[in-house]
């Protein structure tokens, strides 16, 4: 099967045939029958293997040439993207890494970070927590693209823009690409109305290149990838996990992975009181 090559003359990634579309669009089944097509090439095809240390020490010629003379941060969110970047970074003299959360993450998640993450990872915890999901009901579980993006402005981007101002960098590198849906800017440089600027240096890389990389290099791929709809959903609070269909749909995904989250909210949310009542045979 033919994917892409790298033109070197032209100096561009020329597109074959990919597995992946767009993020958002891609099911469970998809992302796991593409993860092990990429293990397969990587075993068959010594040139797939080759293709990836090209794209590897292409990309760190880019970030190499951006970040020089800049005070430099890393945005680590233990995403498969953020992973890629940050072994990506490595022995480029960029010290500062973070991971930016609130009080609404799934613990076994803080306990694989707490194991996986880099070495002297600063957190900067933007607060939400249960109290402030039951003022923000309309929030939980999201439900349209719109709803999603309020999360990520309230996390991520309130968390990174209080670090870069804190700290007093010139720029933060991201993990952002626009097969994720996202707009990391022109050559991936983006800088906000607050001026705090991004740079994501595989904003142009394949879904198919991030897996490649996570295999080629053996890296060990975080928990919450392979539980239901792991790999459309990512990183982030238990309470903007997408995709669930209701919130009912949304309580039962949440329980299946860590059932003490519910349990808890129950105190605070009568969804959470109602979804347990009704399937679970626990009073509150």
């Amino acid at each position: 099967m033919l994917w892409y090559y790298i033109d070197y003359r032209n100096k561009a990634i020329r597109e074959v045939d990919t597995i992946l579309g767009v993020k958002q669009e891609i099911e469970q089944d998809a992302w796991l029958e593409a993860l092990e097509e990429v293990r397969d090439r990587l075993q068959e095809d010594t040139e797939f293997e080759k293709r990836i240390i090209r794209l590897r020490d292409k990309t760190r010629e880019k970030i190499t040439r951006k970040i020089k003379g800049k005070k430099v941060a890393l945005s680590w969110s233990g995403g498969k993207d953020s992973i890629v970047l940050e072994h990506l970074c490595r022995g480029l003299e960029i010290e500062k890494k973070f991971w930016v959360r609130c009080n609404l993450e799934y613990q076994l998640v803080i306990d694989w970070v707490e194991q996986n993450a880099p070495e002297n990872l600063e957190i900067i915890n933007t607060g939400q927590d249960l109290k402030w999901l039951s003022q923000n009901h309309h929030l939980l579980f999201p439900q349209h693209a719109e709803v999603a993006s309020v999360w990520f402005k309230k996390v991520q981007n309130e968390g990174q823009k209080k670090y870069f101002r804190e700290k007093n960098i010139d720029m933060i590198l991201v993990g952002r690409r626009t097969k994720d849906g996202n707009d990391p800017g022109e050559e991936g440089l983006d800088i906000d109305e607050y001026e705090v600027v991004r740079y994501a240096p595989i904003y142009d890389w394949h879904h198919e290149d991030v897996l490649a990389y996570m295999e080629y290099f053996d890296i060990e791929w975080p928990p919450f990838y392979f539980w239901n709809n792991g790999f459309q959903v990512g990183t982030g609070p238990w309470a903007a996990r997408e995709y669930t269909g209701s919130i009912e749909n949304g309580w039962q995904e949440v329980y299946e992975i860590e059932p003490q989250i519910v349990e808890v909210a129950a105190r605070y949310l009568d969804s959470a009181t109602e979804f347990l009542r009704n399937n679970i045979n626990l009073s509150f």
